[in-house]
């Protein structure tokens, strides 16, 4: 874009304007950015214009894969799997093609999936999984060229891309009051230490945090227990504070491995502690988890439609939309204890 600019003598962002076909710019000036687009080969994306393709419109799916050796999960989920579902559902009614790149990794040139992404040959994005974070340089390409684009399970307030998922607020607010109508009042935070880094642990914190405040009258750092793994989480927990009755997990696989750490512990759940979830992704026999979920299908039919959006009504610059959550309640939540635990019989260090 910038030799563009070069060539034509004009701005970056007039450039910018023209091949996404933006008002505000002169026919001349127009002419200009495109003849001289033309002169030096640049591909211009399909996005906003139709007057130039007559094609069906397609959009990318994107899936970044996380660093290596990352502890988060590198295959697609069944949450990931559902909002794909969902998408297809939209991009079959409205005649969408789309293109899936579950492969993607920043910076690495060696891949197929990096040039396409490169290349922006697409009418619109929609970010999931390790792609939908705000370091992402590939977030900030989208919002330079101006490309309609959508990231799953954010809310970014301070950057000019589309969002569509659950409401992290009223996600907690659903497990922490349930907890708190059963009589919990010592109710735990549990979270991995590598979980600091990522969206979702600050905005569930905080809402934990505002919640339990609300409830005690201040909320007690103590109760927040962090750890390299989630079993060292739940063992420095219990060594310090053994009043505790509730763990609020800050999703659904952390809330497995919850359960996973207090039953090596000898500890029943829900009769000893109970166990709260959230994103309504994972099932287990015994005891079935309590959660908060929320229609992954829904989220990926959402931001297609909004990315379509975006893409034929010049007036549709970006937004945010939540889909409602509602409480899953099952087997790991119970009223809390009246005698105090066992301690002196578990192996906490």
């Amino acid at each position: 874009m910038e030799d563009v600019a070069r060539q034509a003598g004009v701005s970056k962002s007039t450039v910018s304007l023209v091949l996404n076909d933006k008002p505000g710019v002169s026919p001349e000036l127009k002419q200009a950015v495109r003849r001289a687009a033309e002169e030096l080969g640049y591909r211009l994306s399909r996005a906003r214009s139709a007057q130039w393709e007559n094609e069906p419109r397609t959009l990318a799916v994107v899936h970044a894969q996380p660093e290596p050796n990352s502890p988060h999960e590198v295959e697609p989920t069944g949450l990931y799997l559902n909002y794909l579902n969902g998408v297809q559902a939209f991009a079959r009614k409205a005649g969408l093609n789309l293109t899936l790149i579950a492969d993607y990794r920043e910076g690495d040139p060696q891949q197929l999936a990096f040039h396409l992404l490169q290349e922006a040959s697409f009418d619109g994005f929609i970010l999931m999984g390790w792609s939908a974070r705000q370091e992402n340089p590939l977030v900030h390409q989208l919002i330079e060229r101006q490309t309609p684009a959508v990231a799953l399970s954010r809310f970014w307030p301070d950057l000019p891309i589309s969002t569509v998922g659950p409401n992290y607020h009223q996600q907690v607010s659903l497990a922490v009051n349930h907890l708190l109508h059963l009589g919990h009042r010592q109710i735990a935070f549990v979270a991995r230490d590598d979980d600091q880094r990522l969206e979702w642990y600050r905005w569930r914190l905080r809402s934990y945090q505002e919640l339990i405040a609300a409830a005690n009258g201040a909320a007690d750092e103590a109760l927040i227990a962090l750890g390299v793994t989630t079993a060292e989480a739940v063992r420095g927990l219990l060594a310090r504070r053994s009043d505790v009755t509730a763990i609020f997990a800050g999703h659904d696989g952390i809330a497995l491995e919850v359960l996973a750490a207090l039953q090596a512990l000898g500890l029943r759940v829900p009769q000893d502690i109970s166990v709260v979830g959230q994103d309504g992704d994972h099932h287990q026999p015994e005891p079935t988890l309590t959660t908060v979920g929320f229609s992954h299908f829904d989220v990926g039919y959402l931001a297609a439609e909004l990315v379509q959006q975006q893409i034929e009504k010049e007036a549709s610059f970006y937004g945010h939309l939540w889909v409602q959550s509602y409480l899953v309640e099952r087997g790991s939540c119970a009223a809390p204890r009246q005698e105090p635990l066992p301690l002196e019989r578990l192996p906490l260090r």
